[in-house]
């Protein structure tokens, strides 16, 4: 009983994962630029002393420059997270910790192309193939850490994770 209520959980934060992903997909162009432009702008005055002293024409061009740094790595990170959320939701089955981390980053993928095909029909956005790359990256990039984790494991307790 328990083992159910928590599969059903599992599955029930990747949906809505998956959902937060498409709600910002669906976000126009415009209200997208505007999103991002102001958290660059946040990260930029953290990390970057005397950002605020800046006149705004600086600031606009620094903005401008880390922009889009900053909407590859959310996009790394979106996916970085489904596949965690993934891998995590299918510890309730029986699969090899290969098996899991393989099919964590190959639903990420379809997910990815889903979504940006989704983006194909919101005013001013447009299908990438270069945010699907970064999208299963990330994804992969989650699934590699899980597997040393799983090594790592294996190798000092001498016994297999499932």
């Amino acid at each position: 009983m328990k083992k159910r209520f928590f599969q059903c959980l599992a599955w029930l934060l990747v949906i809505l994962w998956m959902g937060l992903i498409f709600s910002f997909s669906g976000q126009t162009a415009e209200v997208s630029g505007e999103i991002s432009s102001s958290t660059t702008a946040k990260i930029i005055a953290k990390i970057y002393p005397g950002f605020d002293s800046l006149s705004p024409d600086e600031q606009a061009e620094i903005i401008d420059t880390t922009e889009h740094f900053v909407r590859k790595i959310a996009h790394l990170t979106e996916y970085f997270i489904l596949s965690a959320l993934l891998v995590f939701a299918l510890l309730f089955n029986d699969f090899l910790p290969i098996n899991r981390a393989i099919l964590a980053v190959l639903i990420s993928l379809v997910y990815a192309a889903t979504d940006e095909i989704h983006q194909l029909f919101v005013s001013g956005r447009a299908c990438r193939l270069s945010d699907i790359l970064i999208d299963t990256c990330g994804a992969a990039i989650f699934a590699a850490l899980y597997l040393l984790v799983v090594k790592l494991f294996n190798k000092k307790n001498k016994n297999p994770l499932a």
